[in-house]
């Protein structure tokens, strides 16, 4: 039986419909088996997006063997994200800006993404209608952030909740926006489920973690975990007008990534497959990749 590839999002079925509108550059979808595709943000010093790379510019290794690249894509693609919000009472002097610092990110983002919204506090739930699983309508989008801020926090809930969900989208690409204190003290999961179903559903992870000096909860320590993991990044506002902006650089940050895909050429069956992406453009300045570090292969 074939080994199943959790961790990274492993396509074995490309859809259809993609693959008919594909653009031009390159990147059509193929139904192959095993392909590991990779979000890939390329910074420079300044921690700015460096664009124009080409596919030669970037090289793939996984466990230390080199990896031919299969697609590239430098286009602005759609994404399939979560939107994941602290609705605990702690947050309830700061919900009207977390709600409108949120919407900023969705206008900002691509206008294809199909984005769905997890609040929690005593119990995470899902923001948009049952029947409406992903919405780009910022007036829907608004109604499904309008939870009262009360109760506990059950953030690993919500995790889970929201790997969950991202499994029922349509792109190959997918994110998470999380704003938390990254603080748990009412979940059912535990902290490993947790992490462990967020790295599985192949997100990128942006975390704004919203800390206050006598929050004993707070836990950032943990977001920048997630975030790392998954080739993202954890922000930490200074004062609360810094949230919009973040929002809004993270909306920049999605649209500006790469999208590399490749089939493993690894013949041993390592459980663990740790990825190392390179990249430098000939005469250009050096270049950080953040992606993901790795995935697991579960034998069946």
């Amino acid at each position: 039986m074939l080994h199943r590839v959790a961790l990274l999002l492993v396509l074995t079925v490309w859809r259809e419909a993609y693959a008919q509108s594909a653009p031009e550059d390159g990147f059509k979808i193929h139904t192959v088996s095993s392909l590991v595709v990779l979000s890939i943000r390329a910074q420079d010093s300044h921690r700015q997006n460096v664009k124009g790379l080409t596919s030669a510019d970037f090289h793939v290794y996984e466990n230390g063997r080199p990896q031919t690249i299969a697609q590239f894509s430098a286009e602005d693609r759609p994404v399939t994200i979560g939107v994941v919000v602290d609705a605990s009472g702690s947050m309830r002097t700061r919900q009207a800006e977390v709600t409108d610092a949120a919407l900023s990110f969705v206008r900002a983002s691509n206008p294809e993404d199909e984005i769905f919204v997890v609040t929690f506090n005593d119990h995470a739930s899902l923001g948009l209608p049952r029947d409406v699983p992903f919405s780009n309508d910022a007036v829907k989008l608004h109604s499904a952030l309008g939870v009262r801020s009360e109760g506990k926090t059950a953030l690993y809930d919500a995790l889970v909740l929201a790997a969950t969900h991202l499994r029922q989208g349509k792109w190959e690409r997918r994110a998470l926006l999380l704003i938390s204190d990254g603080g748990d003290n009412n979940s059912t999961h535990s902290l490993v489920e947790a992490t462990n179903a967020v790295q599985q559903s192949g997100a990128t992870v942006f975390a704004i973690g919203l800390l206050d000096d006598d929050d004993k909860d707070a836990n950032p320590g943990l977001l920048k975990r997630i975030a790392d993991q998954s080739g993202g990044d954890l922000f930490i506002p200074s004062n609360p007008d810094d949230i919009h902006s973040m929002c809004k650089s993270i909306a920049r940050d999605i649209r500006s990534s790469y999208t590399i895909a490749y089939v493993p050429t690894n013949s041993v069956l390592h459980r663990l497959r740790r990825i190392r992406v390179s990249a430098r453009a000939p005469g250009g300045p050096a270049i950080t990749i953040h992606t993901r570090a790795g995935y697991v292969v579960d034998e069946e």
